[in-house]
């Protein structure tokens, strides 16, 4: 899931991801928000290899000349593409809606019928009232259709909470853990700790057991960096990528600000 803000020249990272990362080639949905695609784009500019695509343009409903759109990328591994009919689809100044039905190959015994994918984008100008209404109807209407089959609900929100329409849908929260903070002062100050060490006090305390010595080395190592090395609080979302660090969104963030001043 992700806000692309213009699909198109995204397109060439994403083959590249989906070619070589098995995480993208072997992922069920790509689901897109803020496409910028218009009825002057082919679909040829925003399709995979082994993905189906469909898509939900802003359209002159929306009062917007431009920006906004959604898209669904459905793996053909995944599901059959003649499998997949578009549900719902609707576009104001306050919402854009995409809801898709889908019967993977493999659908578990507790889903007697098709999954939907309900895809949403909410502008930061919109009435987030309205635009919870809006949403709130197109889900009841799926739900009273088939109210077995599991239904998901995803896209960018911006200041609208659908909780208090929604109350029955849940989200994953987000785990709080604590990580170390490593830096040069940290591994500076680690390094004399290990370096004004007696090491040979252990060595006589154990002789030669091996397993003994190990466990004793290794719980002094780690409560020397319990006690050099500092902690700090984090939050962790079931989305989060573990190889996306701080230099890295500094990167990505510098990469959106070179974008924007060359568009």
């Amino acid at each position: 899931m992700g806000n692309v803000r213009s699909l198109p020249n995204k397109m060439d990272e994403l083959a590249a991801l989906t070619r070589h990362q098995r995480e993208y080639r072997e992922c069920s949905l790509l689901l897109f928000t803020e496409t910028w695609l218009t009825a002057l784009t082919p679909d040829t500019a925003a399709e995979l290899d082994g993905f189906t695509l469909l898509r939900a343009d802003r359209s002159k409903e929306s009062g917007k000349r431009k920006g906004g759109g959604l898209a669904v990328l459905v793996n053909d591994r995944w599901c059959n593409p003649g499998h997949i009919t578009v549900k719902e689809q609707h576009c104001c100044k306050d919402i854009e809606l995409l809801a898709v039905s889908m019967r993977p190959y493999y659908l578990p015994r507790e889903f007697t019928h098709a999954l939907r994918m309900v895809v949403v984008y909410i502008p930061p100008s919109a009435n987030a009232d309205a635009a919870c209404d809006v949403l709130l109807s197109a889900v009841s209407r799926l739900q009273t259709q088939h109210p077995d089959a599991l239904l998901l609900i995803s896209g960018d929100f911006n200041h609208a909470s659908p909780s208090s329409s929604l109350p029955k849908f849940t989200q994953q929260p987000a785990v709080t853990r604590t990580v170390k903070k490593w830096s040069e002062e940290a591994e500076e100050a680690l390094k004399d700790c290990f370096n004004t060490t007696l090491w040979d006090v252990f060595s006589d305390a154990h002789g030669e057991d091996i397993d003994s010595l190990t466990h004793c080395l290794t719980d002094y190592i780690n409560f020397c960096v319990e006690n050099t090395v500092p902690t700090r609080t984090v939050r962790s979302f079931s989305n989060s990528k573990p190889w996306i660090t701080p230099d890295i969104k500094a990167l990505l963030k510098e990469k959106r600000r070179a974008f924007c001043v060359w568009k």
